[in-house]
Order: structure tokens, then C-alpha cells, then sequence
């Protein structure tokens, strides 16, 4: 596998007057493995994360690199920092909004594409003429994959993981609770809260709805020992940054414009407890589509790739984009 960082300028597509870049990663797999069908996974990150979210390593524990086993089956993963995210630009967070973070993905998402499709993308690695892409996000990055196809059609599938295109609500340990947490967002329907540093976090179970019971101590303790959801320092697969308008995100119907126009294939993918209240019910977001999944991995919880099943998701990714690529007529 060829690990390779870029930055990709998306200045154009932001519109701010300033130059704005995207941080990604390319993982390319042994040119040998691709299949007839070059499949390449565009990942992008949740709030409080960023692209290495998709590669972690633990001291003492195996297997938490998404990134590296897709590639050794043959897929083309590249993973993304949002704009204001990570290692990417951080301009102004109030500044950002759901259209710019569809546009910048788009941007990125297409530079990347073309430069894979026109043997560009590395030396030595072949052209992909045929490439089929599939935006995959986790939690905000999720929605940011629905906001990018619902406005710019820049996938040939997608697969919004861990969030809702009804309302996005974090699971708590009872009713009350998980009311309360919905309740929060009145403000932001308002107008009064208008970033995750005003929100009221108070009595919300972050580790509840983040964390399956399984998961190791140490680990755990490594995401969340800067704090969460307002990181005051950040592990490498972190982020202290979050645009504004993420907490847009948990308000009833923000996705459900875009979701409502996308055509493509969707994989609708969650934990056992996560963030959409009726995962069945989510396939009637995708009205205009004609192949929509649901998938929900057993003990896991919002962070998929901390989970002990993680795997079984990325199987059911890795199986469900092929079969998808090779359903789809070329372009």
C-alpha cells in the first residue's frame, strides 16, 4: 500500500477570497488487487474528529486502521479533513456553512477523482478510467456526503454512517435523558445557540453514546482524556476545531432537501446504538433512489471504528461497493 498526503485547493469552491486548502490522505492499494471496477471510498471524519479517525493504531491492540484493510482488498480509500477540520484550513468557523463544507467536499472530491482517473494520482499507479466513487462519511461526515451529493451529485454512491436524514439524536441511557438532549437543540432552531462551544452539554452521556461497553479503557480514555465535544487538546485522529454549523445537523429535517434528491445507491449504516432513533425509517429520506440498504452492526455505538464489531462494517462496505460498482453502467 502507498500512503500519500496531499493538500488540495479548494479556494475556489469556498468563495471566501482567501486560500483555503483540504487535507487528504491517499491510500493506495497494490495495483494488482484493483478490481475491473476501480472502487475508491472518499472518508470523511465526525465533529471532534478528523481523517486519521480512519487509521488509528493503540499501543497493545491490533486492527484499527480502516483505511489500511480496505486498501488490502483492493479499494482506493482516501480520507479527508472538512474545511475548518483537522489538518485542512481553519478560516473563520462562524463563516462556514452547509453549503460551503457540499462545495469544498465536492471540490476535493472531484481534483481527487480526475487525478485517479487520469493516472495522476501517484507515480507508478495506474490510470482508473473507470473509477467508481463512494462518499462515506461518519456522523457529520455523513451529513456533509449528503449535502455534497444532494447539491453537486459528486459520488456515484454513497454510505452516510451514523446519522440520520430524519434527525440526527444521540442515544442516552433513558427516555428523560434522550429527551433532554433532543430538547437542547430548541435553542439552535431559534437562533441562539449557534455553535457547539454555546451549546448546553450539561447531563448529555458523550462515552454512553459514543462507547460500546467493550470498549478498552485505555482507549476510551485516549479519546476522550482532552475533553468532548469541546476538545481542549486533541488526539491525532482529533480535532479541536468544528464548524459552526455542525450543530445545524441535529435540527428535524436539515438533511432532508438533499437527501430527498439523491438518486444514487445509499448504504445507510449504524451501531446497535446510535444516532438515528428509527434506522428503518430512514429509507423513505432517499425518495428519488432505487437502491437503498440498512445496516446495523451489533454492539457497536456512535464511534464505529472504536467498536469491537468494526469489522463487520467495513465487510459490509467493502461488499456492498462492489456490488454496486458493478451494477452501475460506466460513465
Amino acid at each position: 500500500m502507498q500512503r500519500i498526503e496531499r493538500r488540495i485547493d479548494v479556494s475556489e469552491a469556498m468563495g471566501s477570497g482567501e486560500t483555503v486548502e483540504m487535507a487528504v490522505t491517499l491510500h493506495l492499494p497494490d495495483p494488482a488487487l484493483l478490481p475491473g471496477r476501480p472502487v475508491a471510498i472518499f472518508a470523511c471524519p465526525g465533529g471532534g474528529y478528523s481523517r486519521h479517525y480512519f487509521e488509528m493504531h493503540f499501543d497493545g491492540h491490533e486492527n484499527y486502521n480502516e483505511a489500511q484493510w480496505h486498501a488490502a482488498r483492493g479499494t482506493i480509500y482516501v480520507t479527508i479533513d472538512h474545511v475548518g477540520v483537522g489538518e485542512s484550513t481553519i478560516p473563520d468557523l462562524s463563516r462556514i456553512t452547509f453549503q460551503t463544507m457540499a462545495a469544498t467536499h465536492d471540490s476535493c472530491v472531484r481534483q481527487i477523482a480526475d487525478a485517479l482517473r487520469a493516472g495522476m494520482a501517484a507515480e507508478g499507479f495506474p490510470a482508473c478510467p473507470g473509477l467508481f466513487a463512494v462518499g462515506m462519511g461518519q456522523s457529520m461526515g455523513g451529513g456533509v456526503s449528503i449535502l455534497a451529493q444532494g447539491r453537486f451529485a459528486t459520488f456515484d454512491a454513497i454510505a452516510p454512517c451514523g446519522v440520520s436524514a430524519i434527525q440526527t439524536a444521540l442515544p442516552q441511557r433513558d427516555k428523560m435523558a434522550f429527551d433532554h438532549g433532543k430538547a437542547r437543540f430548541d435553542a439552535v432552531a431559534e437562533g441562539r445557540v449557534k455553535s457547539h462551544l454555546e451549546a448546553d452539554h450539561e447531563g448529555v452521556d458523550y462515552v454512553y453514546a459514543f462507547h460500546w461497553e467493550n470498549v478498552p479503557a485505555d482507549i476510551l480514555h485516549e479519546d476522550m482524556k482532552g475533553g468532548y465535544p469541546i476538545r481542549e487538546t486533541a488526539p491525532r485522529f482529533g480535532s479541536v476545531t468544528i464548524p459552526y454549523c455542525a450543530v445545524q445537523m441535529m435540527l428535524p429535517g436539515a438533511f432532508a432537501a438533499d437527501a430527498a434528491r439523491i438518486t444514487v445507491p445509499v448504504l445507510v449504516a449504524n451501531g446497535e446504538r446510535d444516532t438515528c432513533p428509527d434506522p428503518h425509517a430512514e429509507a423513505a429520506a432517499y425518495r428519488a433512489s432505487r437502491d437503498v440498504g440498512i445496516f446495523i452492526v451489533p454492539t457497536m455505538a456512535h464511534m464505529h471504528n472504536f467498536a469491537s464489531t468494526r469489522a463487520l462494517l467495513w465487510q459490509r462496505l467493502h461488499d456492498w461497493s462492489r456490488m454496486v460498482a458493478m451494477a452501475q453502467p460506466m460513465k
